[in-house]
């Protein structure tokens, strides 16, 4: 009796402290015992202890369904069955039970019990739903991708295509089962990816992408681009094969045709290049023709213009010795004729006769100079500016037999270009001063400083009105550009009645201003 209660007391806590729920139906009796874990499982933890009916065992919700597998209980014909209920608690999210029922017979073999065991498997029904649905959306996209998507062995042999890859290549996977697609590769290009492949099946390597030409059912050739990818098992051991294959045939002819196009077109604009190239070469040598005959027509012009220059020049030195020389050795030769006569008659006018005749020879010869000069430009520079200006005056005199006062002061050398322009401005001043001035006194001066210059020659003749346009303007205008050219100020001040000046003042260093006291 003691090692009876022992086992129930053992039975007692095994059954209240089972990590599954347990319900144990005594047919006799027609009670009922649930264990803590069971009353949370079932939808009605209030269910009575005492049955009415054996069937009351099984909820009404379940009843229909497993009346057949528990009637073969009842009668024996079955030791147990299994089965999965879901059990919904008001508030609660539903709970599923894998439930397994069983009979205990006793001595006699009849059944004295029933023991069902309630094993919580809500989650595994959860995973197994999320896996469900993964797999119908995994199958929908597999299905309805636009590229086509196979799943193959490592040994690449398809296990399943979708309809796009059908629709490609043009062969169903039952047609494929046993054959390596590489087969539908035309022969050139059937072991262009043999490294990559052996690879990525070694595990080496989890995907590539390579271009191919395959033949479609049909016959006809196309262009794919395949995606092989490795999917591996939970040891990370290569499992078997996904890939993605495209149709890119259009895209390779268009790039064929446009590949075409373009050496086309490059072989036009080669011609077109050869053509414009010889064109260049007829319009050069035509150019270089013209050049050579305008050229030969420049020098024919320039020693034509060399001849007239020197023509004219010859007329200019001729008018200017008639003009100036030869009056002045005329005037020179008619003082001397009658200065014998004068000499007898009158002593004092002849000695100013005298001293006329002086100044008509050495104005004379100053003019000769000065013609000199202009046979040989170089020596403009080669003389002193100071020289130049005497020169210049004394020849002045003897043309126009006007007193000049002149004033020179220092001496320093000069850049060529500023002497000429200096030289050709006092030059012209006296020539203006000779034609249109009608002085009786005219004043040169010249002041040599380090800095500088300053050149003025000053008349007491008629002058002009400055506001209006006179015939003289051009000579100022040229005089005004020399000094410009050499970067010196230029002057000319002048009012009717009260003669004219013409200063010009020139600077070695421009940013430094020249004073002369």
């Amino acid at each position: 009796l003691a090692s009876l209660r022992e086992s129930e007391a053992q039975f007692r806590a095994m059954f209240e402290s089972s990590a599954m729920g347990v319900v144990i139906l005594d047919l006799e009796k027609l009670t009922v015992q649930y264990n803590q874990i069971a009353r949370q499982l079932l939808d009605n933890s209030d269910k009575p202890d005492t049955l009415n009916d054996p069937y009351e065992f099984i909820h009404i919700r379940y009843r229909e369904h497993e009346r057949e597998q528990f009637t073969e209980l009842m009668k024996g014909l079955r030791d147990s069955y299994t089965c999965d209920r879901c059990y919904h608690h008001p508030g609660e999210e539903e709970i599923w039970s894998h439930v397994t029922i069983s009979t205990v017979r006793d001595i006699q073999g009849e059944v004295r019990y029933i023991v069902a065991m309630m094993e919580n498997v809500t989650e595994q029904k959860k995973d197994q739903q999320r896996l469900l649905e993964s797999e119908a959306r995994f199958q929908a996209i597999f299905n309805n991708v636009a590229v086509g998507v196979a799943v193959m062995t490592l040994e690449r042999r398809p296990m399943s295509f979708n309809s796009a890859t059908e629709r490609i290549i043009g062969y169903s996977a039952d047609e494929l089962r046993d054959t390596d697609p590489r087969l539908l590769a035309v022969p050139e290009d059937r072991e262009i990816d043999v490294d990559l492949f052996n690879n990525l099946i070694e595990g080496k390597r989890n995907s590539y992408v390579m271009e191919r030409r395959y033949r479609h059912k049909d016959g006809r050739i196309f262009w794919a681009r395949v995606n092989y990818s490795l999917v591996r098992d939970l040891d990370g051991k290569p499992d078997y094969l996904v890939v993605i294959i495209e149709d890119i045939d259009e895209q390779k002819r268009a790039a064929e045709r446009m590949a075409e196009q373009e050496a086309d077109y490059l072989l036009m604009l080669q011609e077109r290049v050869q053509e414009r190239t010889k064109e260049l070469e007829d319009a050069n040598l035509q150019m270089q023709k013209e050049i050579e005959q305008r050229t030969r027509i420049e020098n024919e012009l320039a020693e034509k213009a060399a001849e007239e220059a020197v023509t004219a020049d010859r007329t200019r030195l001729a008018r200017d010795l008639h003009d100036a020389v030869t009056q002045t050795l005329f005037s020179a030769s008619l003082t001397a004729e009658v200065l014998p006569d004068l000499w007898d008659m009158d002593v004092d006018e002849a000695k100013k006769s005298t001293e006329e005749l002086r100044q008509l020879t050495r104005g004379a010869l100053a003019e000769m100079r000065t013609l000199l000069l202009e046979l040989r430009p170089a020596a403009l520079t080669q003389t002193r500016l100071s020289d130049l200006i005497k020169q210049l005056c004394e020849a002045f005199i003897g043309r126009s037999r006007l007193p000049i006062t002149l004033s020179i002061d220092g001496d320093r050398e000069l850049p060529p270009e500023v002497q000429v322009a200096v030289y050709r401005i006092a030059q012209e001043s006296l020539n203006n001063v000779f034609k249109y001035a009608r002085a009786t006194q005219v004043n040169v001066s010249l002041f040599l400083f380090a800095g500088g210059l300053r050149f003025e020659v000053c008349d007491n003749g008629i002058g002009f009105d400055m506001t209006v346009s006179k015939p003289t303007s051009l000579g100022m205008r040229i005089m005004r550009e020399r000094a410009e050219a050499i970067g010196a100020d230029f002057h000319v001040s002048s009012t009717p009645g009260s003669g004219t000046c013409v200063e010009v003042t020139w600077n070695a260093n421009p940013n430094m201003k020249l004073r002369v006291l």
